[in-house]
């Protein structure tokens, strides 16, 4: 009777309530990285104070980082809803509004945010990020520099600035290979120099030299093109390079490329002409390539090929690749390829002509100096259907001023 009578004691006895959530263990698990853990908090927080601008604010954040983008995108709304001029609430809802690339609001947002918030490092940087996918690769580069200038220790927005620069400036390409049949001393070796100009922010021209020696031939060939963005999600690329006296490589080599940027696929279409001294080639290669996360993407290539030989029936091939890339590191991509046919090797020689099989395996990496250097080393490895084995190592290098 007695141990019935304190449970009875007990259940009647009012209960303590869990102490409420506050403010600094919030912000402080946010700021941590703890993000689902501060979420539930700040859920709470703003679920007892609907009027509370600033808890609002974090839970946007918080919904963003975790991938909820529409929840992010209700709350950022409703904050403004509550305060019209918040910098903080304008600039985050334009982050939103670019990533699904609702450009033109998200400027409208950040012109009013920049008015209030003139020194706000996350405004300059979202004008930067805008800037950049809109096709406004100048004004991004010089909104990431003001950011850095404001916090110079932020590797986030150093690694951001510096890849504006690296599309953004002049380079210099130089790629140069040397390739060995197994068992065999001779081979083909060759260089290719690119220099390439940035007229403008939507056109880009440039030179090129090649030249290749292959066993006892000496073949050179130069030429030029043009990159123009017809929109921000449009690209256009080609170019042409002429060798009269090639005896191996292409006498003329013409490239024609449309390019398509949707969210995170890039899709694209090409055509190519190659006139050999006795063959004539036309391809058309569809692409598209889908970046898994900002530090991996797969890409597929798919070629058809039209060979037209003199005094002989023209041939059709088939030809693929598939393309892995990932980032182990900032400033380090690593590139894994497998090709099965003959344009894995750009520079084609007339003994890949007509029915050419052949599988490649190819590695690179690629390193990126902070001062607007990339180096890049890689290794082809190739088996072809006739039983012969080719080995092709790569260096190239990048100089951007």
């Amino acid at each position: 009777m007695l141990i019935l009578a304190l449970m009875v004691v007990a259940g009647l006895a009012p209960r303590q309530d869990a102490p409420a959530t506050t403010w600094p263990e919030a912000e402080h698990l946010a700021r941590a990285g703890h993000t689902r853990e501060a979420l539930q908090q700040f859920q709470e927080i703003v679920s007892q104070h609907p009027d509370d601008v600033e808890a609002r604010l974090w839970l946007a954040r918080l919904h963003r980082r975790v991938g909820t983008t529409d929840l992010a995108e209700k709350e950022f709304r409703r904050a403004l809803g509550q305060a019209p001029d918040h910098p903080d609430a304008l600039t985050g809802l334009a982050v939103l509004l670019n990533a699904r690339g609702a450009y033109e609001e998200a400027s409208d947002l950040l012109d009013r945010a920049e008015e209030l918030a003139p020194q706000s490092v996350e405004m300059l940087t979202a004008r930067a990020q805008g800037c950049w996918v809109s096709g406004h690769v100048s004004e991004a580069e010089a909104y990431y520099a003001r950011a850095l200038a404001l916090t110079p220790g932020d590797s986030d927005i150093q690694r951001g600035l510096e890849s504006i620069r690296r599309v953004n400036r002049h380079r210099v390409e130089a790629s140069f290979f040397t390739e060995t049949p197994a068992r065999s001393s001779t081979g083909a070796h060759g260089a290719d120099v690119n220099v390439d100009f940035r007229a403008t922010d939507r056109l880009r021209v440039n030179a090129r030299i090649q030249a290749q020696t292959h066993v006892t031939q000496n073949d050179a060939r130069a030429g030029g093109g043009l990159e123009w963005r017809l929109r921000h999600d449009v690209t256009l690329r080609g170019f042409t390079l002429i060798g009269p006296g090639a005896g191996v490589i292409a006498r003329s080599d013409t490239v024609g490329e449309i390019e398509h940027l949707r969210g995170r696929l890039e899709s694209a279409f090409g055509v190519r002409h190659m006139s050999f001294t006795t063959a004539d080639v036309w391809i058309v290669a569809p692409s598209g390539t889908l970046w898994l996360t900002d530090r991996a993407a797969v890409s597929i290539r798919y070629y058809r090929s039209r060979t037209a030989f003199a005094g002989r029936p023209a041939v059709g091939t088939h030809a693929g690749a598939v393309r892995l890339r990932y980032s182990v590191h900032p400033r380090v991509w690593l590139d894994t390829t497998y090709s099965r046919g003959f344009e894995r090797f750009e520079q084609l020689s007339t003994e890949a002509l007509g029915v050419f099989g052949a599988d490649t395996f190819s590695g690179a990496v690629l390193y990126h100096l902070p001062r607007l250097q990339s180096l890049s080393a890689g290794v082809d490895y190739q088996r072809r259907h006739d039983g012969q084995i080719r080995v092709r190592v790569t260096a190239a290098v990048v100089h951007r001023f």
